[in-house]
Formats: C-alpha cells, structure tokens, sequence
C-alpha cells in the first residue's frame, strides 16, 4: 500500500505576455540627397529603403548614424498594446 505525502510549499508565479505596436513621427527625406535611389520608380524606393534603412546615410549626420536610426528616434505619435494574456504557473512541489 503507497502513501503519497501532502507537499509542504508549491512554486508558483505569474507570466505576462503581450504585443506592442509603436508608431514613430514621419519624416521627409529628399530623393536628391539618396544617390542611391535614383532612377528607380516608388516600388523600387519603398523596398530599396525597407531593405537598406539601417545602411542609408542619416539626413542629420551629426546626430544619426543611418536613416533607421533616425527614424526610431522619431517622436512616438501612437502606441497599442495588443493580446494581452496572464497565467499562473505552478513549477514545482517541495
């Protein structure tokens, strides 16, 4: 005949998961100043800067060392906060 034992404490904690969407301030870049994209048509602009933002020069050098970098430190004008889920987990019994 098995006799289990009551544990004596039990391990728990909380997890927290979630989304966020943060969406920085726009900025104007002039075309002239991209050597690079000259000649291409606004399809081939918009992937040429999807692909390359964090290579492309800084419209304020002094400041930013690529365009990417200036874009993220772009003011947040909007940020969301999406599927949001808590659980409480047991890990172990002593």
């Amino acid at each position: 005949m098995s006799t289990e034992t009551t544990p004596k404490t039990i391990e728990v904690r909380m997890t927290e998961s979630y989304s966020t969407y943060v969406v920085h301030d726009s900025m104007e870049i002039n075309v002239e100043d991209y050597p690079e994209l000259e000649g291409m048509t606004e399809e081939e602009m918009t992937d040429y800067i999807l692909s390359n933002a964090s290579d492309m020069k800084s419209s304020n050098e002094e400041w930013y060392d690529s365009l990417y970098e200036e874009l993220l430190q772009m003011d947040v004008v909007r940020d969301k906060i999406t599927n949001e889920e808590s659980e409480v987990v047991v890990e172990g019994f002593n």
